[in-house]
């Protein structure tokens, strides 16, 4: 059995891909695993009694049969609920077993050295570089409280508080000094690298990376989107209240080039 994992930062397109994967039959990831609000790991870190360290309960969803056939019980009963097929999947036809989780999760469980010692691990790096619409997708998703969708959102007009952003980029820039760090320790490791710019950028795009993950994980490139539909397509300027505003504060600035596509 592979296993593999999806690296990355809030508002990247992660729940988007993770999706994709499991509509595979060959392919099966957890999602997220080490986010503290997250069942798993937060009965894990509530269980007193517990005997198991952080690295025996990631083995956990990387090798155990049991922990599979609890996820394909939890899919078909969410399935169910939702009114949707079901898609069993057999342990002995699945080819790579996976998670996702964002680099800050990892870092805060201590587990980075987990990873950086596993080079079996594939690693699915999906960043998203424009810092501005990722903010703004947070901002947004906030504001709908919808953080994946498999309808069509819409977005309401909204201000954007600028000591609020000032702040979220300089944070988001040390996030991504700190992802760099990582991926330049998986030295050993098979990676690939999205880009959300890229990803996103036509139909065509998406399935066409979605062909390049599964024959990096080794099975089968055949051509699925996700169920999902992004919550943020619209332009920022028919978002933002004060958009000019906006453009002028960051203008000149280190994040002025966020605005170039925005």
């Amino acid at each position: 059995m592979r296993n593999h994992i999806i690296l990355t930062s809030g508002r990247s397109g992660s729940n988007y891909l993770t999706n994709v994967l499991n509509r595979h039959p060959r392919l099966v990831n957890y999602g997220e695993v080490l986010a503290p609000m997250i069942p798993p790991y937060k009965w894990f870190l509530k269980c007193k009694l517990c005997p198991w360290s952080v690295e025996r309960y990631l083995n956990g969803f990387y090798h155990s049969r049991l922990v599979f056939h609890a996820g394909q019980v939890y899919s078909a009963r969410a399935h169910r609920k939702a009114k949707k097929p079901v898609h069993h999947k057999r342990y002995r036809d699945v080819v790579s077993i996976g998670t996702k989780d964002f680099f800050l999760s990892v870092k805060n469980a201590g587990m980075t050295d987990y990873y950086v010692a596993r080079p079996e691990i594939s690693i699915i790096y999906l960043r998203r570089d424009n810092l501005l619409k990722r903010y703004l997708s947070g901002v947004f998703m906030r504001k709908t409280r919808i953080a994946a969708s498999e309808q069509a959102v819409e977005v309401p007009k909204g201000r954007v508080d600028l000591e609020h952003l000032d702040r979220s980029l300089m944070i988001m820039a040390a996030e991504v000094a700190h992802e760099q760090a990582v991926m330049a320790a998986l030295t050993r490791h098979p990676v690939m690298s999205i880009r959300y710019e890229d990803y996103f950028a036509s139909d065509v795009s998406i399935i066409d990376y979605n062909q390049r993950v599964f024959a990096f994980l080794g099975v089968e490139p055949i051509p699925i989107k996700s169920e999902q539909k992004k919550i943020l397509p619209q332009a920022i300027r028919d978002l933002v209240e004060n958009y000019d505003e906006l453009c002028a504060h960051l203008a000149d600035g280190p994040y002025a080039k966020f605005l170039e596509d925005a």
